[in-house]
């Protein structure tokens, strides 16, 4: 009886592996799925915005003659006068702003045609007004008393002629190479010397006995009816550092 159990046995087994087999040749391993690799593209770089950079510029405009001014500002009788530079981006541009106020109670007026610039080269030329080239304001203009004027002086030799809506440009890193004059005319009302005068006048009538002499008084002359008019030629010397 055991021997038969384990004849059974042993049929089973072979049975049993034998379709083990015939299943693993009716269905061979799968090989591994091959996954391609995905190829990510970089993400494009931010677009970068240059703005507009501001130089700075660390010289400066300062009056040497006839008075030392670090600001360049001079004064007398007649006129306030402000100069300043002119910087852009290529250098100290070939135009001088200025701002002219008349504190002499009279009408003033620049002469432009007998305004002059010498440069640091040495060579002396006429200049241009700003607002002469942009409107054709003529080779005069007057001030009245207590009143301004804002323009910019420009050497005649600096000035460039384009197609530009201005039609004119001017050159740079000519007025920095050194000292530079720049002459002013100016028409004002002569000085007077009848102003003001004073004479001695005795008073009258003369003291009675017993009174005291009466003082000697300085009574103003008339003042005279002057309409002289003369050309004060200013010379302003500049260097820019």
């Amino acid at each position: 009886m055991e021997s038969t159990d384990l004849v059974k046995l042993a049929v089973i087994g072979a049975i049993m592996g034998a379709l083990l087999i015939f299943g693993i040749l009716m269905h061979p391993a799968e090989k591994p799925a091959v996954v391609a690799p995905v190829v990510v593209a970089p993400a494009p770089a931010p677009e970068t915005t240059v703005k507009d950079v501001t130089v700075v510029h660390t010289q400066s405009l300062e009056l040497l003659d006839p008075v030392y001014s670090e600001k360049a500002v001079f004064q007398d009788d007649t006129i306030r006068a402000s100069f300043n530079a002119s910087f852009v981006a290529e250098g100290f541009e070939s135009r001088i702003p200025l701002w002219i106020h008349n504190i002499s109670g009279d009408v003033i007026t620049i002469l432009w045609d007998r305004c002059s610039i010498q440069l640091p080269g040495g060579n002396t030329v006429g200049v241009l007004t700003e607002e002469g080239l942009k409107y054709g304001t003529g080779t005069a203009l007057s001030i009245a008393s207590t009143c301004d004027l804002f323009d910019a002086l420009i050497p005649v030799s600096e000035i460039l002629w384009t197609d530009s809506d201005d039609g004119y440009d001017v050159t740079t890193g000519v007025l920095d190479q050194g000292a530079f004059t720049i002459v002013l005319a100016i028409e004002r009302a002569a000085s007077c010397p009848h102003k003001a005068a004073m004479c001695a006048v005795e008073l009258m009538p003369e003291p009675s006995c017993g009174e005291a002499a009466p003082a000697m008084m300085l009574m103003p002359q008339k003042s005279c009816d002057c309409s002289a008019r003369e050309i004060v030629y200013y010379t302003f010397r500049f260097i820019v550092r």
